[in-house]
């Protein structure tokens, strides 16, 4: 269900979001359209306080989101002592904020599924920092963790992947223009992701710096967020 009074905290640091505020905004419009309180589970928490354009304050968005529904909860991990320990100073006690390595929590979490919740309703993917120069270790680290969380994703999960801007081959002619030789597919975080997402058929809801898909376990949608391709 909408919350005004998220949607006008949102709007009031859109433009702060830079490449993601469009991105997020669908996630949050996914979310939206539940009619249940909502569990968002990520990996790789907020490190620092106002770096909205860098990190995008993921954690702090989550949080200020379920502060508007009652009964949802975020469930965050990350490696870093340094960072979970700022962000536990940062939001409510609607998040649940774990120290240690993301793929074992997400097993252990699909072990024993938080109370109430018959599973996730966003998954949001970013505990590896990436090279874009080399992007396979974060890219194959985030489809661990995806197989890891599986048992939790419902046809209704959107799984998001941040710092994933798309690579294609191509070549650049005339006056600078650029020639494609292949599409543009997710890159960087997303790489193997979207990979898997494309060959089983999941339903891509939007793409940029951030890519997100529903219908993972290939089950009907009555309504898709977001028909097609958006950028």
């Amino acid at each position: 269900m909408r919350s005004n009074d998220f949607w006008q905290f949102y709007d009031s640091i859109r433009q702060q979001l830079a490449a993601r505020h469009q991105t997020f905004a669908k996630a949050f419009e996914h979310l939206d359209r539940l009619d249940h309180p909502v569990l968002i589970v990520e990996t790789g928490c907020t490190r620092q306080a106002g770096n909205w354009a860098g990190d995008g304050g993921s954690t702090l968005l989550f949080d200020r989101y379920v502060q508007s529904h009652p009964g949802s909860v975020v469930l965050t991990v990350d490696i870093d002592e340094a960072a979970t320990s700022l962000c536990r100073a940062l939001v409510s006690s609607h998040v649940q904020v774990h120290t240690g390595d993301s793929v074992r929590f997400l097993r252990n979490l699909a072990d024993s599924p938080p109370n109430g919740f018959d599973g996730v309703d966003l998954l949001y993917l970013d505990s590896y920092d990436v090279n874009f120069e080399d992007a396979f270790p974060s890219a194959f680290h985030h489809l661990k963790e995806l197989v890891a969380a599986s048992p939790l994703i419902r046809s209704r999960t959107l799984i998001m992947v941040d710092d994933s801007p798309s690579s294609f081959s191509g070549f650049v002619g005339e006056n600078n223009q650029i020639f494609l030789v292949t599409p543009p597919k997710a890159g960087g975080k997303g790489k193997l992701v979207a990979a898997y997402a494309e060959h089983i058929g999941a339903h891509l809801e939007f793409q940029g710096y951030q890519w997100g898909w529903t219908n993972f376990r290939g089950e009907a949608t009555s309504a898709p967020l977001n028909p097609g391709i958006h950028t």
